[in-house]
């Protein structure tokens, strides 16, 4: 059997890094970049101590693009290959140039670790939906002895950690609240435990399920969910009384939520806030 490899998301673009230099060791890399230019991004490989046997580096920066806007390929050395992708990014570049490298080093003898430096500039380039798949093709495609893929999302934007979550085994380090998110859900458990026991249970179905509705309110049965209209009903009471969806009515059962005033972020921050309280 295959030796498992990473498939972990990090909090910070730093530890991100250092993630990657700990699985990558003696590896191949391909580091899809788009907050640093190549140059940037790879005198701070070295300086972490980075060791890859071949590294390629999939240039996603602005200011680096010329008045072309054909995908140009640089091969320093034997070692390091740099390709420029044009932003704003597609889902269908990203893929083919990856692909393209994965496929030149099926024969080899080493694994291959994908590093996708922010999540978030990935999906504020296309969208959640062709972020996901790019995941899910990254996973497929490093199955050999030591591959995987580590991607970081900044501190302080916490939807993506929740968006993303799904597709890693582990996740390093921990986000940065700046609202009162901690001290929200803390205040829920004390003055309505039952609401936060739903809460903290079922925030994640609720927020998938938030971000799935197209109209102005949440109505359980025509949603593809197993949450019974209670139970949904009951996490969305947690959400409205933490401030990160407004009422619509002032009637029962989750069609009272008014899905025009969701805050995501709010939502992401409760969640992850939640999941780090002790039991």
């Amino acid at each position: 059997m295959p030796d498992a490899g990473p498939a972990l998301l990090s909090f910070g673009v730093d530890r991100a890094m250092r993630a990657l230099r700990e699985h990558a060791a003696g590896q191949n890399v391909i580091a899809v970049v788009t907050d640093s230019t190549a140059d940037e991004w790879h005198r701070r490989w070295e300086r972490s101590g980075g060791d890859a046997t071949q590294l390629a580096i999939v240039d996603c920066f602005d200011f680096s693009r010329g008045a072309t806007t054909e995908t140009r390929t640089n091969v320093v050395s034997n070692e390091l290959v740099v390709t420029e992708l044009e932003r704003p990014l597609t889902g269908e570049a990203i893929r083919s140039v990856c692909d393209r490298f994965l496929d030149g080093w099926d024969e080899s003898p080493r694994g291959t670790v994908v590093y996708v430096e922010s999540l978030r500039d990935l999906r504020e380039d296309t969208d959640r939906e062709t972020v996901e798949p790019l995941l899910d093709r990254f996973r497929a495609r490093t199955t050999q002895d030591g591959s995987g893929i580590v991607a970081g999302v900044p501190e302080d934007t916490l939807c993506d950690a929740v968006a993303f979550g799904d597709a890693f085994a582990e996740t390093v380090g921990e986000p940065a609240f700046d609202s009162d998110a901690p001290t929200a859900v803390r205040r829920l458990r004390a003055i309505d435990p039952t609401t936060f026991g739903y809460f903290r249970q079922y925030w994640r179905d609720a927020i998938e399920i938030l971000d799935r509705v197209d109209r102005s309110y949440v109505q359980a049965g025509q949603l593809d969910t197993d949450l019974s209209s209670r139970t949904l009903g009951a996490t969305l009471s947690a959400l409205a009384q933490l401030d990160a969806l407004a009422v619509r009515a002032d009637t029962n059962g989750p069609n009272r939520y008014d899905c025009r005033r969701y805050d995501r972020e709010r939502a992401a921050e409760l969640g992850l806030a939640v999941e780090l309280l002790p039991d």
